[in-house]
C-alpha cells in the first residue's frame, strides 16, 4: 500500500488539490449567498390585528439597514377584469412616524430596521385609491398593496405586494390572504414597471395641480 502511494504521489497530489479548491470554491459561495441575503431588503406588511377592513394595515422593515418609504400603490378589483383602479397613494396623507400611532395615514418616510409603522386602516387605503384613482368600481373583490422604498446597497427602488381577497362573511367585509408571506418584488423588470408607474402618477399629480 505504501509503496503505491508513493509512486502515485504526484496524481493523487493533485487530485487532492482539486477537491480541495471545490471544497473553498462551495464554502465561499455558501458564505457570499449568505451575506447577500442578509444585505437584502425585506418589507412585511400585515394586518395590526383582525380581518375587518378597519383594521390598520402595519408595514416593517425586516432589512438589516433603514429603508425610506417612498410610496404605496393600490390596486383595486371589482367584479370583472374592466373594473380596476390603481393609484399612487403617495403624497396623500401624513409622515410616517414609527415611534407613535397617528390618526393620519402616512405614506412617505424612513423606517429604521426593525421598526414598524401603521399606514391606517385598510378601510381608509381603500377610500383614497378610489377618490384618487380613475375609473369605478361596483362591488370591490380584491385588494394588493405594494410598498415601494428605497434601500442603500439598492440602485433601484425595492419593494414588496400582498394580496387580499375581499369577502362577505356574516354579512361583514372582511379581508382574506392566501399569501403566508409578504412577496419580496425581486425582478429587475418588475421593479422597472413599479419605478415607471411612480414617475407616471408623480407627473400626473404635478398636472393636475396645476
Amino acid at each position: 500500500m505504501w509503496n503505491w502511494l508513493t509512486e502515485h504521489s504526484d496524481p493523487l497530489n493533485v487530485l487532492l488539490s482539486a477537491l480541495m479548491l471545490v471544497v473553498w470554491a462551495l464554502y465561499f459561495q455558501l458564505l457570499l449567498s449568505g451575506y447577500r441575503r442578509s444585505r437584502r431588503c425585506k418589507i412585511l406588511i400585515n394586518r395590526a390585528n383582525g380581518h375587518s377592513l378597519a383594521t390598520r394595515c402595519a408595514v416593517t422593515n425586516m432589512s438589516t439597514e433603514a429603508i425610506y418609504i417612498e410610496g404605496v400603490i393600490a390596486e383595486l378589483q371589482g367584479k370583472t377584469p374592466e373594473e380596476r383602479i390603481i393609484c399612487s397613494l403617495t403624497d396623500h396623507g401624513g409622515r410616517v412616524d414609527p415611534t407613535r400611532v397617528s390618526d393620519e395615514d402616512g405614506y412617505q418616510g424612513p423606517l429604521g430596521s426593525g421598526e414598524a409603522v401603521e399606514l391606517g386602516s385598510y378601510r381608509q387605503i381603500i377610500k383614497h385609491a378610489q377618490e384618487q384613482g380613475d375609473g369605478h368600481i361596483s362591488v370591490l373583490r380584491r385588494l394588493r398593496l405594494t410598498v415601494v422604498a428605497t434601500y442603500g446597497p439598492e440602485d433601484r427602488p425595492v419593494a414588496a405586494e400582498r394580496d387580499y381577497d375581499i369577502v362577505e362573511r356574516n354579512g361583514k367585509r372582511v379581508l382574506l390572504s392566501e399569501m403566508v408571506v409578504t412577496r419580496q418584488v425581486r425582478s429587475a423588470f418588475e421593479r422597472r414597471q413599479i419605478e415607471q408607474l411612480m414617475r407616471e402618477q408623480a407627473a400626473a399629480r404635478t398636472v393636475g395641480g396645476e
